[in-house]
């Protein structure tokens, strides 16, 4: 298994109404309050370059995506990993990168 996690960007565009999907698919299974994404908002935090995504080749992995508010807030949020790749890890390299790219972005 070779995945690739990097900052996603306006190429990866194409995976939004897919991640959407997963959200809200994970949420329904969970039974949680998970808030569903809205695919375009998706393709705004890829197109900025504030989110991490997880590729293994052109198979979508997993996501994560920097929330700021107010000019000095920064959050990670919307963390999610496909079923077929929980319990490997991924999650944890995600948000090793998500930290790396928030500390970058917005010290």
């Amino acid at each position: 298994m070779s995945i690739n996690i990097c900052v996603a960007n306006e190429t990866h565009v194409i995976y939004a109404e897919e991640l959407a999907e997963m959200y809200r698919k994970s949420a329904e299974e969970r039974k949680t309050g998970i808030a569903k994404r809205n695919p375009e908002y998706l393709r705004k935090k890829m197109i900025n370059g504030d989110a991490i995504i997880a590729l293994d080749n052109q198979k979508l992995v997993g996501f994560c995506y920097i929330e700021t508010w107010e000019g000095e807030y920064v959050a990670n949020s919307g963390l999610i990993v496909s079923p077929d790749f929980r319990k490997t890890g991924i999650a944890k390299r995600i948000k090793e990168k998500i930290f790396e790219l928030s500390r970058r972005k917005y010290p």
